[in-house]
């Protein structure tokens, strides 16, 4: 009999004792003496796989199936890493490597089992796992995957049934009591009373796992608060477990409570590092407090660590993006869409990005990426049956996640309080709360008001559908709380796409129409867009001014004795050609100084990235001022210490046009030919400043130097901009109010007038 060497021994005893960490050196200088004959390299890989190193963990185990090549366990574990990775396709490959060398390997075939459940292959998730029940028809792990694949294939009474065999057997797991609840809810409606008294029955009534069901079934239901709080309780019934941990974390995220939840998610980490969900979570928990260099920081680490997973790859592109890097971050997601996985997500995350692009996002290059996108989602579904009355009072269904105190609300809000009421009737299905006042003007506004933050697009287009809506006005796009799947199902006759991340075409083929103007999609624009485009007279939105705006004031140049410029948008629309273009007005201008201010630069990381970059351009820092994100009202008031406002490229600004000409400040824009591209111009045109849009950069910079150099007709642009705007279309509600339903009613009626199928 062979002795185990001390190295592999000891590396042995302290992965079983849940030291993974203190295993690695240890199993990695056995394999490297040759000890163990593959096993510890083996070992080894199963140490790294729990710690969240699977890249190194791969080699490790790919070292271990060179050495054993009729042994299944390496073939498994590479199968398992794959899978972590997204790599759906080589999983499936390495795991059935693993049966070939044993056919009865059950956990590889529950895997493999899991694997086709996923892609939707439900006959053939249910022979795997029957293979796996006849090579052990004792292993409980079983009962939960026969109950989970009942549930996906709509078997609710076989469901509860299978996971009231796991719970018998084993009362304490995790997940079978919130399948368990997830099926009785499915099949009769409410029910946490009935978890209740089963909890209460249960042999451990204080298990964790009856609190985690609740949980979820509070969450299903939209009740945020209850859900939260039973989230807590089963922390509290067992700390140690990183389900639900992490189950907490998100739910922290998802209630606004981030400081806690960057905490809860952090530990959640710790617990379970070889999850590269939770690291993906705790980096779009990042993304919405702004902390893109942190989010970027987190992603690349873990990539380094789980390796080319979609996810992971596309998220650090948006981070890149926001960061002001498009061209890394196009670049990025160009590479991630080359290897398999990355599907519709894909797609819809290269139009997201290509529409800040300084080169590519030009209008033909995103309705191409839409293209994808519809090719994606397939032909449209049939329109619900609705009487084709052309002049009946129509029901309009609002979906967005910006229904308050947001560039949504500012933009769209006074328009739809001025849609003749004898003529239509507002629905909302929110997809975000907010609970300000502007929130509160919505749902005085609307006859019917439905929170559907939890719900699936599938339930939300099932609730429109019954509510009975005729249009759909989609205010959230590809952008965060965005739900184009919602669209795709067809809810109503008449679909239109408006303010929210209306930034070009969006390719989906249940979209009607896009809501536009004459200056944003003038006529000969229509081949880049998928939708039909449906014109109003004026500007396609309309501006609510801030009541708390402070008034305007002089401009600070008479005082200063030199021109102040500001651009108050989010770096991801500040792209390389932006900043170069800047440093050239500095430039001529010595004196001049430049006022920036978004949330990010809250963050030294990326104050100091941007400032390297105007560096590199010549700008010395003194001359640019960095400022993160403060009160709206104190954002407003700062444009009181800026005399020229100068607007980014491709991507031009939209609410901070519009509250830039509110505070008195005129802004240097550049036209491009997508719809992002024409905001800017848009929104002059409207207050009679056209001649401030101009079509190139040369223009850009010419016209921003005009303007510095004449003080006299500044200071009186600014005196009179706020009245000007005032009695511009831009701000006149009943007007718009007019010209929407106008259009509305045109869309309506020209549904009406097509032959019901």
């Amino acid at each position: 009999m062979t002795l185990i060497e001390p190295r592999w021994q000891a590396g042995l005893a302290a992965l079983a004792a849940g030291t993974p960490g203190a295993a690695v050196e240890l199993l990695r200088e056995a394999a490297a003496a040759g000890e163990g004959g593959g096993f510890a390299a083996l070992n080894l890989g199963l140490a790294l796989e729990q710690l969240g190193r699977l890249e190194e963990a791969a080699a490790a185990l790919e070292e271990a199936a060179a050495a054993l090549p009729d042994h299944p366990e390496p073939w498994f574990r590479l199968g398992t890493i794959a899978g972590l990775r997204g790599e759906g396709a080589r999983a499936e490959t390495l795991l059935r490597a693993a049966l070939d060398r044993a056919p009865g390997h059950v956990t590889a075939l529950a895997a493999l089992a899991a694997l086709a459940e996923e892609a939707g292959r439900m006959p053939e998730a249910a022979a795997l796992i029957a293979r796996a029940r006849a090579a052990d028809p004792e292993e409980p792990e079983l009962d939960f995957a026969e109950a989970r694949l009942a549930l996906r294939r709509g078997a609710l009474d076989a469901a509860i049934e299978r996971t009231e065999a796991v719970l018998a057997r084993r009362p304490a797991h995790l997940e079978a009591a919130a399948l368990w609840a997830e099926a009785l809810r499915a099949r009769d409606g409410e029910a946490v009373a009935a978890v209740t008294i089963a909890a209460r029955e249960a042999a451990d009534p204080l298990g964790a796992n009856w609190a985690l069901a609740a949980a979820r079934l509070h969450a299903m239901a939209g009740r945020a608060a209850e859900a939260l709080a039973e989230l807590h309780a089963a922390d509290a019934l067992a700390p140690e477990d990183a389900a639900i941990t992490a189950a907490l974390g998100m739910a922290l995220a998802d209630i606004g409570d981030r400081s806690t939840a960057e905490q809860v998610l952090r530990a959640a980490i710790a617990l379970r590092p070889n999850q590269f969900e939770l690291r993906n979570r705790l980096a779009t928990l990042l993304y919405r407090c702004h902390r893109y260099a942190e989010m970027d920081r987190i992603l690349e680490e873990a990539i380094a660590a789980f390796g080319p997973e979609p996810t992971l790859r596309l998220n650090r592109a948006l981070a890149l993006n926001a960061l002001g890097r498009q061209r890394e971050a196009l670049d990025l997601a160009d590479e991630t869409m080359a290897r398999p996985g990355a599907g519709l997500r894909g797609d819809i995350t290269r139009i997201s990005l290509l529409a800040y692009h300084p080169e590519e996002g030009t209008g033909a290059a995103l309705r191409a990426q839409a293209a994808r996108i519809g090719a994606h989602l397939g032909p449209a579904p049939p329109a619900p049956a609705r009487p084709r009355d052309p002049d009946r009072r129509l029901r309009v269904g609002l979906l967005s996640g910006g229904l308050g105190q947001h560039p949504v609300g500012w933009l769209t809000l006074a328009g739809l309080e001025a849609l003749p009421a004898a003529e239509f009737e507002l629905a909302a299905y929110s997809l975000k709360p907010r609970e300000d006042w502007l929130g509160a003007r919505y749902k005085a506004l609307c006859a019917t008001w439905r929170d559907m933050a939890l719900a699936e697009d599938r339930a939300i287009a099932e609730m429109i559908r019954a509510d009975g809506c005729d249009i759909l006005l989609d205010l959230g796009g590809f952008g965060d709380c965005g739900r184009p799947g919602v669209m795709q199902q067809r809810p109503t006759p008449v679909q239109i796409k408006w303010v929210g991340s209306q930034f070009s075409t969006t390719g989906i083929p249940a979209c009607d129409w896009m809501l536009t103007d004459r200056w944003e999609t003038p006529a000969g624009f229509e081949p880049l867009y998928s939708e039909r485009l449906l014109r109003l007279p004026d500007g396609y939105l309309c501006y609510l001014p801030a009541p708390y705006a402070p008034a305007v004031g002089k401009l600070p140049a008479l005082a200063r004795g030199h021109v102040t410029f500001g651009c108050f948008n989010n770096l991801s629309k500040v792209t390389p050609v932006v900043l170069r273009v800047w440093a050239e007005i500095l430039a001529a201008l010595p004196a001049a100084r430049l006022v920036l201010r978004n949330h990010a630069l809250a963050e030294a990381a990326t104050r100091e990235g941007l400032a390297a970059r105007l560096a590199a351009l010549g700008v010395a820092p003194g001359r640019v001022e960095m400022h993160g994100g403060v009160a709206h009202e104190a954002l407003l008031a700062a444009y009181g210490e800026v005399d020229i406002a100068l607007d980014p490229f491709p991507y031009t600004g939209g609410l901070t046009v519009c509250e830039a000409l509110w505070m008195g400040v005129p802004v240097v824009a550049l036209t491009g030919d997508s719809f992002c591209g024409r905001h800017a111009l848009s929104h002059l045109c409207n207050v009679g400043l056209a001649d401030w849009a101009v079509a190139d950069a040369r223009g850009y910079v010419a016209r921003a130097l005009a303007a510095a150099a004449d003080l006299a007709g500044l200071a009186a642009l600014r005196a009179g901009l706020r009245g000007r705007v005032a009695a511009s279309p831009l701000v006149d509600a009943p007007r718009f109010g007019v010209a929407l339903g106008a259009a509305l009613r045109f869309a309506w009626r020209d549904w009406c007038a097509t032959p019901a199928p």
